[in-house]
C-alpha cells in the first residue's frame, strides 16, 4: 500500500470527516424529532376523532406515512396510553 498524504494531512482530514459526521447526526436528530412530534400529534388526534374515521388516523395509516410498522405505531401508542408514560 502506498502512503498518499502524510500523517498530519490524514489526521486533518479524519478531524473534517468528524466534523461532517457530526453535522450529518445532528440533522437526523432533528429530522427524527420533528418525525416523532408529528406521530404524536396523529396519535392525539386520532383519539379524538369521531368513531367512524379513526382509522384514516389509526396505526396502519400512520405507519404508511411514517415508514414505521402498524406494529410500532401500536407501540407507541399504547405508550403513551400506559400511566407514567
Amino acid at each position: 500500500m502506498m502512503i498518499t498524504v502524510t500523517p498530519a494531512e490524514r489526521l486533518t482530514l479524519i478531524s473534517k470527516a468528524r466534523a461532517e459526521y457530526d453535522r450529518a447526526q445532528a440533522g437526523f436528530e432533528r429530522a427524527r424529532t420533528r418525525l416523532m412530534t408529528q406521530v404524536g400529534k396523529a396519535l392525539d388526534e386520532a383519539d379524538v376523532l369521531p368513531p367512524d374515521r379513526k382509522r384514516e388516523l389509526g396505526p396502519s395509516a400512520i405507519g404508511r406515512a411514517a415508514g414505521f410498522t402498524r406494529e410500532y405505531i401500536s407501540q407507541l401508542r399504547e405508550a403513551r396510553r400506559s400511566p407514567g408514560a
